[in-house]
């Protein structure tokens, strides 16, 4: 997009094959003027499917038409570009003054469908002399107008007043969000929201599970219209099924690759995740195991890690009724992982002292490059140790550490790219733990919050295994190699 002063623009209408059917009018000026902006035909023009079509019939061609519609797709199927087209159309030949906004997770989310109708404005010269192009919105000033992206921030949504309201990966969005979107629908004596994704976890906490859960208990409601493509109720297929592959992507063959899918079929990814992003089933995400059957179990190399080794050692520390954890990995290309000591502390208060003096007796065992630890009450600690000379790092476990870690450390043992020393409290917390999903992304968690099931010693293997793989230069690629 160019930057600087604008360029004049035609002022004219855009010529266009119009229709009654809003259906039939968007799938002409998708042909007419829209080129494929990436990928499977690319600069091509776009001819929408006759699922693309039958969406939007559903929405705007249905009377009274809705105000509200929720549409729920897999992965892959698209959503961008027939969210792209919507907005060009609504900008194009909607009202005069039309305003679309668009809102998800967070700004860059939101961005993709206007990167993606940019791109669309550029590849066509009728559109491109009609359309001024910014960072954050586009204009047709002839037209009165615009398309915007907005903040994911409840507050600075107010006072809105659209035409068109995209809400992105509805299944992540902050409810609070969609909502002060939602409330400034009717405004306009014709307005649509579209809330548009995947399932995410919980389904039913999200705004996609409330808006379906709606249309299933109240289907004659006329404001809100509900789409899905999905192979719910085949969940006791197994995760490669065609049938259900075929029956929740309708791209599949299309602008889909079979490969793909097939390419990221469990054990390569948790087949809670694989059924949620494929085939949009809905599964306990808080129940499955994090490891695939027998994966850790293939990892194990009864083996020392030798005196004066390179490694670095990771604290998970609690106070008191829980459990505190030291382990040590390898600063290796294959790190290898083991306990070093694990208290146990059954209501008593952890042996702080003891806590220390292991510690100090590990880092004269071996040559350790880092010490990583969660401050969360032992800062005072880690501060002695600090003051000692001894390498402290220190390791909030937040999630925007935790989840790339915890990512890493899994793929780290499906493909064999570390090892550990069998210690049956290891295995015994790493089998305990499970993948806890939710809109900051995924996580080790308990089965659930009072469970006596522990899982510190899997905590600070991730931990301890994400630094030493960082200090021997393993990349996220190399795990494969």
């Amino acid at each position: 997009m160019r930057a600087g002063p604008k360029q004049l623009l035609d002022d004219s209408p855009l010529p266009l094959r119009g229709s009654r059917r809003r259906e039939l009018a968007v799938a002409r000026f998708a042909s007419d003027y829209i080129r494929v902006p990436r990928g499977h035909g690319v600069r091509k023009p776009l001819r929408l499917r006759p699922w693309q079509r039958s969406l939007i019939a559903s929405t705007w061609d249905r009377r009274p038409r809705p105000r509200l519609a929720g549409w729920m797709l897999p992965r892959g199927q698209g959503k961008s570009s027939i969210c792209a087209v919507l907005a060009l159309y609504e900008l194009l030949a909607g009202a005069d003054g039309a305003q679309v906004v668009v809102v998800a997770t967070d700004e860059r989310q939101a961005g993709i469908v206007h990167r993606v109708a940019s791109r669309m404005v550029e590849l066509h010269p009728a559109l491109e002399d009609r359309v001024h192009l910014f960072a954050d919105r586009l204009e047709v000033p002839a037209r009165g107008s615009s398309f915007q992206v907005l903040p994911a921030v409840p507050k600075r949504l107010e006072g809105l007043d659209f035409t068109l309201a995209i809400v992105d990966e509805a299944g992540r969005v902050d409810q609070e969000v969609y909502e002060v979107v939602a409330l400034a629908t009717g405004k306009q004596a014709a307005s649509v929201v579209l809330a548009i994704g995947t399932p995410g976890p919980e389904l039913d906490q999200t705004v996609l599970g409330r808006l379906q859960a709606h249309a299933l208990e109240y289907p004659d409601d006329p404001s809100l219209v509900w789409q899905e493509h999905s192979a719910a109720g085949f969940e006791d297929h197994p995760v490669d099924c065609r049938h259900c592959w075929e029956l929740a992507n309708p791209a599949l063959g299309d602008f889909l690759a079979v490969d793909g899918l097939a390419a990221v079929l469990p054990p390569k990814m948790r087949e809670s995740s694989f059924r949620r992003a494929r085939l949009c089933q809905l599964t306990d995400q808080l129940e499955e195991a994090w490891l695939p059957p027998s994966a850790w179990n293939s990892c194990t190399a009864v083996q020392g890690i030798p005196d004066g080794a390179e490694v670095v050692l990771a604290f998970d520390g609690s106070f008191n009724g829980d459990t505190t954890v030291l382990v040590v990995a390898t600063v290796d290309q294959r790190p290898h992982i083991d306990l070093v000591e694990l208290w146990e502390a059954s209501g008593a208060q952890v042996p702080i002292v003891d806590v220390e003096q292991a510690i100090r007796q590990a880092c004269r065992r071996w040559r350790v490059l880092e010490i990583a630890a969660d401050p969360f009450r032992w800062a005072r600690s880690l501060q002695l140790l600090d003051g000692e000379g001894l390498p402290v790092l220190e390791y909030p476990q937040s999630p925007s550490r935790m989840q790339p870690a915890t990512a890493r450390f899994y793929e780290a043992v499906v493909n064999g790219a570390l090892t550990h020393s069998g210690d049956s409290r290891l295995a015994r917390h790493v089998g305990n733990a499970v993948l806890r999903e939710d809109a900051r992304g995924a996580r080790l968690a308990k089965e659930r919050r009072d469970s006596p099931r522990r899982i510190d010693a899997a905590v600070a293997a991730v931990m301890a295994h994400d630094r030493a793989a960082a200090l021997a230069g393993v990349t996220r690629d190399s795990i494969y190699i």
